[in-house]
């Protein structure tokens, strides 16, 4: 009988599981908020992918942050040429408010957005403390980073 109620929990987990899934998060760049002065910029990146389909572009980011104990991990837009078809973002997280030790600690960041102008859109940077890796959306492959986007300061307006 435990067996039972076992295999109702995990199909009801798994059939509820989209319920679940964070829902797509609007275009960074048509967004008036200004970034929050707290999130500190992670410290690498070690791998940026990415998909394109139906006005929702999806970004995943493996990389290091500085110490355990982030949350709040997300990608925060970078003003640039809006002309070069190149989207760059910086890698940041809220650090622990308790003292850590400084040890780099592996983080995910998977985040998808809607609206994104899809025929505008090549390719996706993303910024880190020492390092910047990029995915070409046109491509599907890992390319350089070649935009001179700069990071917003608190009080700026993407």
């Amino acid at each position: 009988m435990h067996r039972f109620h076992a295999l109702l929990a995990v199909i009801a987990l798994v059939v509820a599981a989209p319920v679940f899934a964070a829902a797509p998060q609007p275009w960074p760049w048509k967004s008036k908020a200004p970034p929050d002065p707290a999130l500190a910029t992670l410290s690498h990146i070690d791998d940026v992918t990415a998909s394109a389909a139906a006005g929702t572009v999806s970004v995943a980011v493996n990389a290091m942050a500085p110490a355990p104990g982030y949350t709040e991990l997300q990608l925060v837009s970078r003003m640039g040429d809006p002309n070069d078809r190149i989207f760059a973002f910086d890698a940041r997280g809220r650090p622990p408010q308790e003292v850590t030790t400084q040890v780099l600690t592996p983080v995910t960041i998977e985040v998808s957005y809607a609206d994104a102008p899809i025929a505008k859109l090549e390719v996706i940077e993303v910024y880190s403390n020492d390092n910047c890796l990029a995915y070409s959306l046109k491509d599907s492959k890992p390319v350089g980073c070649t935009s001179r986007a700069v990071p917003q300061k608190p009080g700026d307006v993407p």
